[in-house]
């Protein structure tokens, strides 16, 4: 069965490369620019995993992650950043969030961590890289 992972960022390029990332590893992407607008798309379908940016306007990805736990408590989530978060990083744990990667990133990099991730492996993957 294809597995549904929701990709949240504000830059179109970045959505179409993560979609076409996803893809091509075998799963079906859904792609929104906006946390409200994800969320929407949340009511409707199941994901098994978010990618989501951690800065955007409006709702940046840790609000996001927030109010999207509530609908779906149990799908893992991946942070992404253009900076390191360094020792910050620890807070993402109570936001649900289940690994980081810093941007950019390489296709084995989410191959690997989404691999992890969907495995059982749900506590913080390289948080401090």
């Amino acid at each position: 069965m294809i597995k549904n992972i929701l990709i949240v960022d504000d830059e179109q390029e970045v959505l179409d490369v993560i979609s076409e990332m996803l893809d091509s590893l075998g799963y079906r992407p859904f792609a929104a620019k906006r946390g409200s607008e994800a969320l929407k798309l949340a009511k409707t379908t199941k994901f098994d995993l978010v990618i989501t940016d951690l800065i955007m306007p409006d709702m940046g990805g840790l609000a996001f992650a927030k109010k999207f736990k509530k609908q779906q408590k149990d799908t893992p989530i991946i942070v992404t950043a253009g900076v390191n978060l360094g020792k910050s990083n620890v807070d993402l744990e109570k936001y649900g969030v289940s690994a980081f990667i810093r941007k950019p990133f390489f296709i084995e990099e989410i191959d690997s961590k989404i691999k992890q991730l969907f495995a059982g492996k749900r506590e913080l993957i390289n948080f401090f890289g």
